[in-house]
């Protein structure tokens, strides 16, 4: 016997969450099938000893170049890198009846021994002019300023198709030139993926945060003529973490009375011509549906229909989140986030959450990342095999306190081949995953981590979730 339901989402990503509620609030009756405890993936809050954390940077971006004209959710489409660049004011406007948020402070870099307003992701180029070598990278730029018709000109990253076979170290030497490639970007990159640039594709550069400038605009910053290039604002939740968005939907869902919880794991699938879904468990009554949505990895989707000689292998790497706090009047350096790029130091960066929320009190709640990998072969690091010491000789360098007794550790959580690398191998094997899937499942909607290769960022899963919603229920 089976149950029936007419709308079942798999998995437990922020964009299922979205599109559960959604369309709960506009009358459908929606089955949840998520096994595990988590709600909200990777947007979620992690609690160490009764304080609320995000896991690492994680910020709104409600700005972008693309042109925001209450563009309707349904024409968003995955397979677009950045495409969800259209749709800020939208993300914007959902989170607004959730949370608060406020604009932050610019996020700082540490790099040429000092700290200064941060160049990678927050765009703001007058740094350059700080810097030690700007000479150096003034006259590159110079030379590539002169070059006419470049292929690999920053202009061309959504028109061309060589961004997607093109390695990123390529694309950024050629429109920053070597200087501030091999002392901003090349180290930020090791740091955050143990991997060097050149096994980024170019395309997908902003899944280790790092830019494509245009040539022309960096060298203008450095004559002292600025082209227009604004420093990109984030924002944050007043007085709440970015993670709280996924705990108050899952209390929505909990209360909604059109929404079904069910807590087992699937075992098998199978999908009828129709596109009806039958879902099997080891440990309750199969379900059907009329309409189904998967928000895990394709592979484990793969798995359930029977298909595992078509799971992909990835390349991954670890990161590992320490969470702490710091006495505020211990605390010397006033930031939000600070990015580290020196390759002396294992922490690629420091996120003063309390800063970020505009929380004041008598303690800064702080999140360090770093690859554990990395971190075990930096130099500076090699002495010592206590995460907690060496992270609080990294804070002492940084300048962040005098002490590394000021720094009070809460937990320190090592995720082993958590993060798929952005390379070009990941990328085929991603896209042939989903061709099989395509193949056998086409009735299948797919969300978050199996929307497509590196689509499922903050707001590209607040999108997804809408634009289910818009097709699979009335509009709100």
């Amino acid at each position: 016997m089976s149950d029936h339901f007419p709308i079942v989402l798999v998995g437990n990503a922020l964009s299922l969450m979205v599109a559960a509620t959604r369309l709960a609030r506009n009358g459908a009756d929606v089955a949840i099938v998520n096994s595990g405890k988590n709600w909200g993936g990777h947007f979620t809050t992690i609690t160490c000893k009764g304080i609320a954390f995000d896991a690492g940077m994680v910020l709104h971006e409600f700005t972008s170049y693309n042109a925001q004209g209450g563009e309707n959710p349904r024409s968003y489409n995955a397979a677009v890198r950045n495409d969800a660049g259209r749709f800020c004011e939208t993300v914007r406007d959902y989170i607004a009846g959730y949370q608060a948020t406020h604009d932050i402070m610019v996020p700082r870099m540490y790099v040429d021994n000092g700290v200064r307003d941060d160049i990678l992701i927050a765009n703001a180029l007058p740094s350059l002019r700080e810097l030690s070598f700007a000479g150096t990278i003034k006259a590159e730029l110079a030379a590539l300023v002169a070059l006419p018709n470049a292929p690999l000109h920053a202009s061309r990253k959504h028109s061309s198709d060589a961004f997607k076979t093109t390695d990123y170290r390529s694309a950024s030497l050629a429109n920053h030139g070597a200087t501030f490639h091999e002392t901003l970007i090349e180290p930020f990159c090791q740091k955050l993926l143990n991997a060097p640039t050149s096994d980024v594709v170019a395309l997908y550069h902003r899944v280790a945060w790092l830019p494509l400038f245009y040539p022309a605009t960096l060298l203008s910053y450095l004559q002292g003529v600025p082209q227009t290039l604004p420093p990109t604002v984030f924002s944050y939740p007043v007085g709440e973490c970015v993670g709280d968005l996924a705990n108050k939907l899952k209390s929505e869902i909990e209360q909604s009375g059109r929404i079904t919880i069910i807590s087992d794991r699937p075992t098998g699938m199978k999908v009828d011509d129709l596109g009806q879904v039958d879902l099997s468990f080891a440990t309750r009554s199969a379900i059907t549906s009329d309409q189904t949505a998967w928000a895990n990895t394709p592979g484990d989707l793969l798995r359930l229909l029977g298909r595992e000689q078509d799971v992909a292998t990835y390349q991954k790497c670890s990161i590992a989140l320490a969470f702490g706090r710091i006495p505020t009047s211990a605390l010397r350096l006033d930031f939000t986030v600070l990015n580290v790029v020196a390759p002396g130091i294992a922490t690629y960066r420091v996120t003063n959450q309390s800063r970020c929320a505009g929380v004041e009190s008598g303690f800064a709640n702080m999140v360090i990342e770093f690859n554990p990998d990395y971190a075990g072969a930096a130099p500076s690091n090699a002495a010592s095999h206590d995460t907690n010491e060496r992270i609080g000789a990294d804070l002492v360098a940084l300048g962040l306190v005098s002490d590394a007794a000021d720094v009070e550790f809460l937990d320190v959580k090592q995720l082993n081949n958590a993060l798929m690398l952005p390379t070009g191998p990941n990328r085929r094997a991603c896209e042939q995953e989903l061709d099989v899937l395509q193949a056998v499942a086409p009735t299948i909607s797919r969300l978050g981590p199996s929307s497509g290769f590196f689509s499922s960022s903050f707001n590209d899963q607040i999108v997804q979730g809408l634009k289910l919603a818009a097709q699979w229920g009335s509009a709100p």
